[in-house]
């Protein structure tokens, strides 16, 4: 029986719970049977002693049993009475229990927050779009004939050109005292010279070099240069050449792309490469879209956000930083020190990103709650077929280790969530923009 509820901070709950009397009684009874049933006393068979030397030599456990089964059963039935939808274990509070009376106890919890938001249909958001040309479609190929070239090292005295295969070395001088700038140690790169023109590359400078050459180079950055760092300064490098390579590309023709394995002809393999560009801009523009309406959702939605959720995100994006770093830490303030962070911005930041991760997980599971989602059976199957080729097995043979271990639950509350964002999708307004370059397209909005 439910006293009182009382909501707390942080989506969290509070009720108060009292069992009756007759109700405790009858537990006492279960547990009493129970412990006498199986209970091992000198001058008694076993189930043969009598109740009330059970009572006066077991008494204490069967308080602290009957305890845990009311606290259990009575909380589970108050939950599912009130419809409350914990995502973890519940904290009790109560006096000790006694026959002869009433139970009361309280139960703190924290629940799926109550999503208060705006329409999240009709929702408007702009998509760009990009044609993707021939030009496009040979850059790729020719990547690919340059990541199957071989290479031929120059003669001892040979400059670098256009296309070769370069090995090179460099260090930052600006930033240091000129003093020190010796002992400042090199960074070693290869390129090849030509292909790529952004603005931090250093094909100019590197044209007529030869190999041991050593030069000074002087790197000016736009203020909205890509890395951070860079950007609105200008640099000073030493540049060296290690190595200069001729880099021998295959012939463009259908045996390059039966080489490939995947292709019986090169215009096969011309069709096959602007599928995968289309699809990939497609993609990525649906989800830059996707990622306007949610912010677009989240900003207008109010909620509290339970510290289960916030540091269970918390723990997973430190623990993606330590694989995407390769160093592993017991906690943030000892990887902070290692890799040279200030602690208290690198917590804040990782506080930051998961409070933006758990309320557009919050807001998507109230979607697909309130519209009844379901995973259709195709994107499940999608979804493992995607496991099976990255772990090379059979489709089936996943499917079934999936069944018998019981993570497709878990597998399918992930899925429900992009299933709730195609249908913000689906039912969004959304605003097709002029089609770009691939090259444009590429650098963003």
């Amino acid at each position: 029986m439910i006293i009182s509820e009382k909501k707390l901070e942080n989506a969290r709950m509070e009720i108060t719970l009292e069992v009756p009397e007759n109700r405790v009684e009858l537990e006492y009874k279960s547990v009493l049977d129970k412990i006498k049933n199986n209970a091992k006393l000198d001058g008694f068979r076993r189930g043969k002693a009598p109740l009330e030397v059970i009572e006066r030599k077991f008494m204490e456990a069967a308080d602290q049993e009957v305890a845990e089964n009311l606290l259990k059963s009575t909380y589970l039935d108050a939950v599912t009475e009130k419809s409350y939808r914990p995502i973890a274990p519940p904290e009790f509070t109560f006096d000790k229990v006694s026959r002869g009376q009433g139970f009361k106890f309280s139960a703190v919890f924290e629940t799926i927050p109550t999503v208060e938001m705006v329409s999240y249909k009709g929702v408007g958001a702009k998509e760009r779009s990009c044609e993707v040309t021939d030009a496009d479609v040979m850059r790729e190929i020719d990547s690919l004939r340059e990541r199957n070239a071989t290479v031929s090292k120059k003669e001892d005295g040979a400059v670098v050109e256009k296309g070769d295969f370069v090995k090179i070395k460099v260090k930052r001088i600006d930033d240091v005292d000129p003093a020190e700038a010796d002992k400042v140690e090199f960074k070693e790169y290869s390129i090849i010279v030509g292909k790529d023109k952004d603005e931090g590359s250093f094909d100019d400078a590197l044209k007529g070099m030869k190999t041991e050459e050593l030069k000074e180079v002087k790197m000016k950055y736009s203020k909205d240069y890509s890395v951070k760092e860079l950007a609105g300064q200008t640099a000073r490098y030493i540049l060296g050449v290690t190595e200069v390579n001729k880099l021998i590309l295959p012939a463009l023709d259908d045996d390059f792309a039966k080489d490939l394995g995947e292709y019986s002809t090169l215009d096969d393999l011309k069709k096959k490469m602007r599928e995968n560009l289309e699809t990939y801009v497609s993609q990525k523009a649906k989800s830059e879209a996707k990622g306007q309406l949610m912010k677009e959702i989240v900003t207008h939605s109010t909620f509290d956000i339970p510290n289960s959720l916030l540091e269970k995100e918390m723990f997973a994006l430190f623990k993606k930083v330590q694989e995407r770093t390769g160093y592993t830490a017991q906690n943030i303030n000892e990887f902070a020190a290692a890799l040279g962070l200030n602690a208290e911005d690198f917590e804040k930041q990782l506080r930051e990103e998961a409070q933006a991760n758990v309320k557009s997980t919050l807001v998507l599971s109230e979607i697909g709650f309130k519209e009844e989602l379901k995973v259709p059976e195709e994107k499940f199957r999608e979804f493992v077929e995607l496991l099976a080729r990255r772990y090379n097995k059979p489709v089936e043979e996943l499917l079934q280790t999936i069944e018998q271990n019981g993570s497709r639950e878990s597998i399918e509350s992930e899925l429900l969530l992009d299933t709730a964002l195609d249908f913000i999708y689906i039912n969004a307004t959304i605003s097709k923009q002029k089609k770009v370059s691939l090259q444009e397209f590429m650098k963003g909005e």
